[in-house]
């Protein structure tokens, strides 16, 4: 890691884990599931694959399985997935996502406590796969999450790294059988993608030497701009961890995005081991988020 500073250039507000999972540089990728279902009902699954090249993919003899349950793409009314196009498979019927029609309809259930999701290509490769076997899904809710009924989204379809987050509950499309919005956006670009393009850059610039003497008046400094925006109206906020991450206590809140903070380190006891946390939120309410590494106070003598 360069300079080894640390950057994690966005999560948004209610957006969950964020975890490696699936095949790198597929031409078609595993994009959304609705793995919980819809609040019209739990049985209500969907699944929603993605062309995210530029060019048109032929999905004849492609296949789409997980547990016993063997999808052929061929029995879609149009197997021909166009460039930047979307594929939207519903469970038992068309009514899952109520006003848009479905590309196939297929039988059988995802669990919920994870699965292997595989798409073979006509030559019968892996062209992407979701394992949430041990871990269990990375990302989405059933009934009790918050939101309830959430897909779990792909956050960067042409990314080396496999990230999944919780649809956001704001950015949706489509209906559920009773005409209810989804916590989803079947049909269209996922909610962790339009937030990872609009939410804050941010980086920590210092402290971020893990040997670094924290001691007295420290000043934490951070660079955080806003690609939809100005950098002048962000507003930022500063919290410390003492549990490695576990819990965080606000230091700051509401700054101007001004590059640095005064921190005094005297109100910790000596020898205590903290982490910090830089967040800047724009207008939208997207945050953009930088953790530092583990640091120590180092107040005493010696």
């Amino acid at each position: 890691m360069e300079g080894r500073r640390r950057s994690a250039w966005w999560i948004a507000a209610g957006l969950a884990i964020l975890v490696p999972l699936g095949c790198v540089g597929a031409e078609v990728v595993i994009n959304e599931i609705a793995w919980g279902g819809t609040a019209a009902s739990a049985s209500d699954e969907w699944i929603e694959l993605h062309n995210p090249t530029g060019a048109s993919v032929d999905l004849t003899g492609w296949t789409l399985s997980f547990g016993e349950t063997v999808i052929e793409l061929r029995n879609a009314t149009d197997v021909i997935l166009e460039a930047g196009g979307y594929f939207l498979l519903e469970r038992s019927d068309d009514g899952t996502v109520s006003d848009v029609e479905a590309d196939i309809v297929y039988v059988g259930a995802l669990t919920n406590s994870g699965t292997v999701i595989e798409l073979r290509d006509a030559a019968g490769e892996v062209a992407d796969r979701v394992d949430a076997v041990e871990s269990g899904w990375p990302a989405g809710t059933a009934s009790a999450g918050d939101p309830p009924y959430a897909s779990m989204e792909r956050v960067d379809p042409l990314s080396e790294a496999v990230e999944w987050a919780t649809h956001d509950g704001r950015i949706r499309n489509g209906a559920d059988a009773d005409g209810a919005p989804l916590n989803g956006t079947p049909g269209r670009e996922n909610s962790a993608r339009v937030i990872a393009l609009a939410a804050p850059r941010v980086e920590l610039i210092a402290p971020i030497d893990e040997e670094a003497v924290l001691a007295g008046t420290v000043i934490i400094e951070w660079s955080a701009t806003d690609p939809d925006g100005t950098a002048e109206g962000l507003r930022v906020s500063i919290e410390v961890s003492l549990d490695d991450g576990e819990t965080w206590e606000i230091l700051a809140a509401n700054l101007a995005n001004g590059g640095g903070y005064a921190w005094d380190t005297t109100l910790h006891p000596d020898g205590d081991s903290v982490r910090l946390k830089v967040t800047a939120e724009d207008g939208s309410g997207y945050r953009g988020v930088v953790e530092s590494p583990v640091l120590t106070i180092r107040n005493g003598e010696g």
